[in-house]
């Protein structure tokens, strides 16, 4: 069985330790993240010149894992942070038979202080970690809907 989790959550929440774990746990576990895969395209963690690309190479290559392997279970490391982006990921991965969304919850406090210790090529600047923490929205009825699974890790 095919499986998709997308990780949902602020900068410096956890999402990228809560994928290495679970990777640990289970078989068939491949991590597609934002964050490395802007590295690879920029060099850069931090350079943000390039998204368009960023974005592309990321759900290419969710499709590409997806595929490759009957027993997949691919993880969606980014913010992910609207309902339309949420639903756009349930929508447009029908080859997983299962779609599992996790919702990581943590206080502005928590996510600036474990932002801080972070390496510093992974630092976000604080009023950036902030402004995430304000526009993220809560997954609403509809998203819950889209998804086999609702999880939220707190």
């Amino acid at each position: 069985m095919r499986t998709l989790i997308l990780l949902t959550a602020a900068p410096g929440a956890g999402k990228s330790t809560w994928a290495a774990r679970y990777a640990e746990n289970n078989d068939h576990v491949r991590i597609v993240s934002s964050d490395e895969v802007r590295k690879e395209i920029t060099g850069s963690y931090q350079d943000f010149s390039k998204q368009p690309l960023v974005w592309e190479t990321f759900r290419k290559r969710i499709h590409e894992y997806g595929q490759a392997d009957q027993e997949a279970i691919v993880i969606c490391d980014g913010v992910n942070d609207t309902t339309a982006i949420r639903l756009s990921y349930a929508k447009e991965t029908p080859e997983f038979d299962r779609h599992i969304l996790v919702y990581i919850v943590r206080s502005l406090e928590v996510l600036q202080y474990q932002n801080k210790k972070r390496p510093a090529e992974k630092w976000v600047p604080a009023e950036v970690v902030e402004s995430y923490f304000k526009r993220l929205e809560e997954p609403n009825a509809e998203v819950k809907a889209a998804y086999d699974e609702y999880i939220v890790v707190t």
